[in-house]
């Protein structure tokens, strides 16, 4: 089976890899000027794997990427390889305001601001969320979630907008209203015990702030954030289905339902029926393939979601279980294109998010 080649290849490399986004893990990369980390980082984003060997970049465990395999392990109830990961997993937490956090693997730069190693986030943290909640009801762990309350009540920043929308701060150093990160990040906090409220009123933000058409852009703050694109489209709505179903929410229906259908309907190519990473272009890799997947297993689209696993299967896995971060890049990445595609392949029809 393909997915037991992936998880061995996985295995065999001890969960190490390399990522899109660690170019500034390289030496190269220490020059303290904005400009200069982000135009570094995106060269590396973007050359063969031999280079980041010239560039002593080292492959490493990704926490994001960590919190990926032990979801999967716990969908597919391998509850020795689960436990196996998490104890790797934990030796990553961040303490953070008598809680704990998980950030990346390596320092990175943004068109709006830079984030040192060691930084927890949301987004990183709140995957670890889902993948331990999925394993305490799988395997009966006893994990505490509570435990990641204060990194989402004392160290993110909550905040509300000018026009007294809430929000919930992609990292401990911004203020930015960035929809995908605040949606997940109330849902992983909501998972863990917190404020009901709280979840529920990001979620009507991003209601709000949803076009008439259904699509959110990636934030607010920045004109370089007034994109449209596959992998936060998907976010927002896993975050909002999430929300709507713990809390029983019927408000949050309609704008769910107008997302699904701009999701479907524009950022999919018409002739092939593959994802596309933004709207406007046809260019797309693994991550999208793998989010379009579960996305189509959430709503419940059994054929979209075969289809596309079936075209995985044949262009981004080889006999080894490497997978590909395209069907022409034969880069592989351990957080971006093995960790995702393997959650993909073992998330089932309408297994509740939550």
């Amino acid at each position: 089976m393909s997915l037991d080649r992936i998880l061995s290849f996985a295995e065999r490399e001890n969960y190490k890899g390399y990522d899109p986004y660690d170019g500034l893990l390289s030496p190269l990369s220490r020059i303290n000027l904005p400009i200069y980390r982000l135009l570094f980082q995106q060269f590396v984003k973007r050359v063969d794997e031999k280079f980041r060997k010239i560039l002593l970049i080292p492959k490493g465990h990704n926490p994001k990427g960590l919190a990926l395999f032990l979801w999967t392990y716990s969908l597919l109830g391998d509850e020795e390889r689960a436990r196996k990961v998490w104890d790797i997993l934990k030796g990553y937490a961040i303490k953070t305001n008598g809680g704990i956090a998980f950030g990346y693997n390596f320092p990175w730069q943004s068109s709006v601001f830079y984030v040192p190693l060691g930084t927890p986030n949301v987004i990183a943290t709140s995957f670890a969320v889902f993948a331990l909640n999925c394993a305490r009801k799988v395997f009966g762990w006893k994990i505490d979630l509570g435990e990641f309350l204060p990194f989402y009540e004392k160290t993110l920043n909550v905040f509300r907008d000018e026009n007294g929308y809430l929000w919930m701060s992609y990292t401990p150093l911004d203020r930015l209203r960035i929809f995908n990160s605040s949606v997940l990040g109330a849902l992983a906090y909501l998972i863990s015990g917190g404020k009901e409220e709280t979840a529920r009123e990001i979620a009507k933000t991003l209601i709000n702030y949803q076009g008439e058409d259904g699509r959110w852009i990636y934030g607010l703050d920045r004109i370089t954030m007034k994109y449209v694109d596959n992998i936060h489209t998907a976010y927002n709505l896993w975050g909002l289905l999430g929300i709507k179903n713990i809390l029983l929410d019927d408000e949050l229906e309609e704008g769910i339902r107008k997302g699904y259908r701009f999701y479907i309907d524009n950022l999919f190519d018409k002739e092939t029926h593959l994802p596309i990473s933004k709207l406007g272009k046809k260019k797309f890799d693994t991550h999208d393939v793998a989010v379009s997947i579960i996305t189509f297993k959430i709503f419940g689209d059994k054929n979209r979601a075969k289809k596309l696993e079936d075209w995985a299967l044949r262009n981004l896995v080889d006999e080894n279980g490497r997978v590909f971060n395209g069907k022409n890049d034969k880069r592989v990445f351990m957080r971006w294109s093995v960790g995702w595609l393997a959650l993909s392949l073992a998330f089932k029809p309408h297994f509740p998010f939550t």
